[in-house]
């Protein structure tokens, strides 16, 4: 399926064979479905890929709005261990119609099982891997699998190397995060070797935090910077499609009530999700101008083992896949800018 999506983007001008090789090699490295490569490179949006797989498949696309709110009582027509074994999502009932939302409308083990234990003629609806899998996390609990590869030796290696070595006491009751004039958030894109010199180069936290919602500006619709402090979060400072967001220091809520930061805080890692209406999470999304629901990266700063502010990005263009290792690198980088700072005022005090 990949060689025929692949030919088919060839044939109407979407791809160039150049682009394809590179694909079929992010394919080979990182895992995944050709079509969710290419959105992750951003070579095309999702809609375009749900109506390209349509056209190919000859099984009606989802639309996002079907994914955006589906009643109980569907969710529960297939067990959870179809759901899980065949990673498909019910959308809809329509008399002995059940429509079902899957990457691979041909996959006739799933449509034939299902259809025999639920009772229902299975209508597939084919649905984007990327969107998907964040139905499948949000409705059942089920995590979606691991594609962001750690390699050694490379720039997050030595990040983090050098950030374990620079040992210090965590940033908690230390670290005022003070807000900037809102009228200062950049417009402009920053490359990570920008962001690095930048960090390089702070003397303050909150200069850290305008490196990272400068880089965040750049590269997604909308990002924003979050302390952590006993048990509350609470908005420092955001940006939207390169504007500061007003009031955005004014946001404070309880960790418990945020069940995708939480979870960012307990795996102390990189989260990738939907924020939905009707999740706590969504509370975040509109404080920085977004709209639900809305797919978003949630990545952990830590100090000295303990996570003390997150990095949230949202993006409605596909950008978020493609741009997590990206930000990771920038996340760790701007660990380690921390670190040095709070070593200075150490080494000043004693």
């Amino acid at each position: 399926m990949s060689a025929k999506l692949g030919e088919m983007l060839l044939k109407v001008g979407a791809l160039t064979k150049g682009q394809l090789e590179q694909v079929l090699k992010a394919q080979v490295v990182y895992g995944g479905r050709i079509g969710t490569n290419l959105v992750e490179m951003g070579l095309v949006s999702e809609e375009e890929l749900a109506h390209v797989l349509s056209e190919q498949s000859g099984a009606p696309c989802v639309e996002p709005f079907e994914l955006g709110e589906i009643p109980k009582e569907v969710l529960q027509l297939v067990p959870m261990e179809l759901v899980r074994k065949y990673r498909v999502v019910p959308l809809a009932l329509d008399g002995k119609r059940l429509s079902l939302a899957m990457a691979d409308p041909h996959d006739f083990d799933a449509v034939e099982e299902i259809g025999f234990v639920t009772g229902y003629v299975v209508k597939p609806r084919i649905c984007t891997e990327l969107r998907l899998n964040a139905a499948l996390e949000r409705y059942y609990r089920i995590a979606r699998p691991t594609r962001f590869i750690k390699v050694e030796g490379g720039m997050r290696s030595s990040f983090e190397a050098g950030a374990a070595s620079a040992a210090s006491a965590p940033l908690t009751a230390g670290t005022r995060w003070v807000s900037m004039p809102e009228d200062k958030a950049p417009a402009e894109q920053f490359t990570v070797k920008d962001v690095a010199e930048m960090l390089a180069a702070a003397a303050t936290e909150m200069e850290v935090v305008q490196a990272l919602v400068s880089y965040m500006g750049g590269e997604f619709d909308r990002g924003g910077f979050l302390s952590l402090k006993t048990g509350k979060v609470s908005g420092v400072q955001a940006v939207a499609d390169g504007e500061a967001v007003e009031g955005f220091a004014r946001f404070e809520a309880d960790l418990e009530q945020l069940p995708q930061m939480a979870r960012m805080v307990e795996e102390k890692g990189l989260v990738m999700c939907e924020l939905a209406k009707g999740d706590a999470d969504g509370l975040l999304v509109r404080s920085l101008g977004g709209t639900l629901p809305a797919p978003a990266l949630l990545l952990p700063v830590s100090m000295g083992g303990h996570v003390v502010a997150a990095i949230c990005a949202s993006d409605g263009k596909g950008r978020l896949g493609g741009g997590a290792f990206e930000l990771q690198r920038v996340g760790v980088m701007a660990e380690l800018s921390l670190e040095m700072l709070s070593l200075r005022r150490k080494i000043k005090s004693s």
